[in-house]
């Protein structure tokens, strides 16, 4: 059984959707972050960085339970545990940590600040809000352009990169403004066959909603 500490953000859907697409049992455990949760002692002896989402896996290696933190590392430990999502020919399994990183990297701090600086301090420094705009379309154009070049992020096969984006697309790509994801007509095509998928459709759903 996995504990799974999460929160309802995209990252913490990230990992939702990794159990449900692997079918492996776990125990939600909401960490309640507006209430301090993820800075709790007890939650801190899980991930010493004091950020979700986070899981414990009481049956890790060797039968030995196991704490993992950071989204990416966390999908990748229950891709190579299920032996689901992860590419296996070599050259792929490159090319899927090639854009795991580049999300993960790149695109989902971009996300990150752009809501902050839009919510938080909504109308000062608009020209640094609109730098970080100009990232996140930056970052956007190298996946439209890899989905002219196969039906998901890392191959032919859906694979443990199209859950670290999904969530991120669906949640924080909803917020931009001035025609949003119109310019991404691939992007958008493939946002409509992953939400088609059951084990998405329950991972999005395991996390209560949070208020902006």
């Amino acid at each position: 059984m996995i504990d799974f500490y999460g929160y309802g953000t995209a990252n913490g859907r990230k990992v939702a959707l990794m159990l449900e697409e692997n079918g492996l049992p776990y125990t939600y455990r909401h960490l309640d972050m507006a209430k301090g949760a993820d800075q709790s002692p007890e939650f801190l002896a899980i991930n010493p960085v004091g950020k979700m989402p986070a899981i414990v896996d009481h049956d890790g290696p060797r039968g030995h339970p196991l704490k993992v933190f950071e989204t990416m590392a966390i999908a990748l430990y229950l891709a190579e545990k299920s032996g689901n999502l992860l590419p296996k020919d070599a050259g792929k399994r490159t090319i899927a940590y090639e854009r795991a990183t580049h999300i993960a990297a790149n695109l989902a701090p971009v996300f990150s600040i752009q809501f902050y600086l839009s919510t938080r301090i909504k109308g000062e420094n608009q020209h640094v809000t609109d730098f970080y705009i100009g990232q996140i379309h930056r970052c956007l154009k190298p996946i439209e352009q890899r989905l002219a070049e196969a039906p998901f992020i890392a191959s032919a096969d859906y694979s443990f990169v199209d859950t670290l984006l999904y969530p991120i697309m669906a949640v924080s790509g909803a917020r931009l403004a001035d025609g949003g994801l119109d310019p991404y007509p691939r992007i958008r095509a493939w946002m409509q066959v992953v939400s088609e998928r059951p084990a998405v459709k329950r991972g999005m759903n395991v996390i209560p909603k949070i208020a902006d």
